[in-house]
């Protein structure tokens, strides 16, 4: 979207997705029990990211400690390199989207340049000192170990949904994906559920 509409409708995106700065957003307070999705069209903690954007985005974070705070990455490795500074913030969640838990998959369709799944889950495990989250959207196919993989980072909830724009992903029957949240509820997580269909390649038969 941001290399389309927004593009030519939203200032902030009228270069795309280039990553940029915006101070003005610095000045936004935030009501107490207010839910926030910082960057939510971005990653805030991708490589590409400098680390005193992250600091002064932190800031307006600590300043409204009555507000719960999200982050969404494809890169939790860099949670890991600045844990002894997010480990003090208590209202935010740092969450991490998983689509799946098959790397040869994800590598070999080239899903996308992040960082291989199995990576991701692996530094979300070790993040136990975080209120933690995963989004699992959009889902592509999984294995059966998937949902262990979910339980075993033990967070908070979880988003589950399909691509919504058509991108013609390798994804899951529905009854696959039905089950995995079945199996996920059954292990006390909670799942919010987004774009639920079935998967394109179903919907031709």
């Amino acid at each position: 979207m941001a290399e389309g509409r927004l593009r030519k409708t939203t200032k902030k995106y009228a270069e795309g997705f280039r990553p940029k700065f915006h101070p003005n957003e610095l000045r936004k307070s935030f009501k107490p029990n207010e839910f926030v999705f910082v960057c939510d069209m971005g990653d805030a903690f991708g490589d590409w990211v400098p680390e005193d954007w992250i600091l002064r985005v932190l800031e307006v974070i600590r300043r409204h400690p009555k507000t719960t705070f999200l982050f969404l990455t494809k890169n939790p490795k860099r949670y890991w390199a600045m844990k002894n500074i997010l480990c003090t913030f208590r209202n935010t969640i740092f969450g991490a989207t998983i689509e799946t838990d098959d790397d040869k998959l994800y590598v070999s369709r080239k899903i996308s340049s992040a960082p291989p799944p199995s990576e991701r889950i692996e530094y979300m495990r070790s993040l136990r000192f975080l209120r933690r989250m995963v989004s699992v959207e959009p889902v592509i196919r999984f294995t059966p170990k998937f949902w262990e993989h979910i339980v075993g980072i033990e967070p908070e909830f979880v988003y589950v949904g399909y691509d919504n724009y058509n991108n013609k992903l390798p994804e899951p029957p529905l009854s696959k994906t039905l089950e995995l949240i079945d199996k996920l509820e059954e292990h006390g997580m909670t799942v919010y559920t987004k774009t639920m269909r079935r998967a394109w390649w179903e919907q031709w038969r």
